[in-house]
């Protein structure tokens, strides 16, 4: 098994039962099933490495026995603390946690977890989970041996790109980037916010977006959105019957402010993309080492988001790897991470088959690696 280097498997959230407060909830793997990944692993002997580890075997300076895996949680959420970590670590079993600083939860807090629970100190009932992680939190995780902490970028951000109109706001995750660009104050306590989705109104014109690692932010004309705010005004945006209309025109609005060469006033220079692309990737590895007193060499590109360019800046900082992501070609290379999402909300017994599936067609067992290509080949077909 020397030649595969063990799988790599991602999380973002666990808990009970997904928290419809929060826009993002669809990325929650319920904590029973979470449990059940977490029982099976121990159950058939499989041991969690952190990426130091796993860069080894990778780079074939030790070998692999095809018993070995990576479990790593991206964005620093509070639940990792509440439910995750005791979970993993009651079942042996060891994770990588990708942070992003400016999400850090800005007060000094060390907030109950199920580890309290199971002591007596308090029932589960007392938990909250809706949130993100402090430094607090994250240090003790940290010196518990149970958890490595590196970096997901600085800000997690996503930037306008393009004048094109991607769609409309009416509620829901497809504001999260607009609301906390024109809100960054909220960054990290966004989830708190009970009229978060309130902050920006129905109706409201959503462009092109990507990650800021490879974003050169575009600044939309405010003048579009003023008179995209008064069409609006003339229809019930609360149903869906008059949105149809509403964005016919408002879409020949934004043609008009194209044709006029005044939709959007200025798009980032070279040099501010150089320089806010250090600040996530340099600044980033600096502050968690700073905070946690630890080395971070691994880079998680936040919604699988890179370039080449961002990757070299990364590996001059003294990153050892990078993720992929959407690179995919480039998951060959041993200093990038290909990684295999794990948050299967199935029935118990479904979701174990499915990690059993994954981690044995991945170590080209068979008859799983060759269900595994022919599904691969249907895909291709139907695609």
């Amino acid at each position: 098994m020397k030649n595969i280097s063990p799988p790599v498997f991602y999380y973002h959230s666990v808990a009970p039962e997904p928290i419809e407060q929060w826009v993002l909830h669809f990325l929650t793997l319920r904590l029973q099933n979470f449990e059940h990944q977490m029982a099976y692993l121990k159950r058939n002997n499989y041991k969690a490495l952190f990426m130091d580890e796993w860069l080894a075997i990778r780079r074939g300076i030790k070998s692999s026995d095809g018993s070995e895996l990576c479990l790593t949680f991206d964005d620093g959420l509070l639940d990792n603390w509440v439910y995750a970590y005791p979970v993993a670590k009651k079942y042996g079993m060891r994770f990588t946690l990708f942070v992003s600083p400016e999400c850090i939860e800005p007060n000094a807090v060390v907030r109950p977890n199920l580890d309290d629970v199971w002591s007596g100190k308090c029932s589960e009932s007392d938990l909250e989970g809706l949130g993100y992680l402090s430094w607090e939190e994250l240090k003790l995780m940290q010196e518990s041996g149970v958890v490595d902490v590196q970096s997901h970028t600085m800000t997690h951000a996503k930037y306008v790109v393009s004048e094109k109109i991607k769609g409309f706001y009416y509620g829901g995750f497809k504001g999260l980037h607009p609301i906390l660009n024109a809100h960054p104050e909220i960054r990290a306590t966004y989830m708190k916010d009970a009229a978060f989705e309130q902050r920006l109104s129905f109706g409201t014109p959503l462009f092109e977006e990507q990650s800021a690692v490879i974003a050169k932010k575009h600044r939309i004309n405010p003048d579009f959105f003023s008179e995209a705010a008064d069409i609006a005004a003339a229809y019930d945006l609360s149903g869906t019957a008059d949105r149809p209309v509403y964005e016919v025109a408002v879409r020949h609005l934004a043609d008009r402010f194209v044709h006029a060469g005044n939709l959007h006033l200025e798009i980032e220079s070279d040099q501010a993309f150089r320089d806010r692309l250090r600040y996530e990737v340099v600044h980033s590895k600096k502050t968690i080492e700073e905070h946690l007193g630890k080395p971070v060499h691994f880079l998680c590109w936040p919604h699988g988001d890179n370039t080449m360019a961002a990757h070299v800046l990364a590996k001059e900082s003294g990153y050892h790897a990078t993720t992929s992501g959407k690179m995919t070609k480039e998951a060959v290379q041993q200093d990038r991470i290909p990684r295999i999402g794990a948050d299967f909300n199935q029935q118990g017994w479904l979701s174990r088959l499915k990690l059993h599936y994954k981690i044995a067609s991945h170590y080209r067992r068979q008859p799983y690696r060759s269900l595994f290509a022919l599904n691969e080949f249907k895909n291709k077909i139907l695609n």
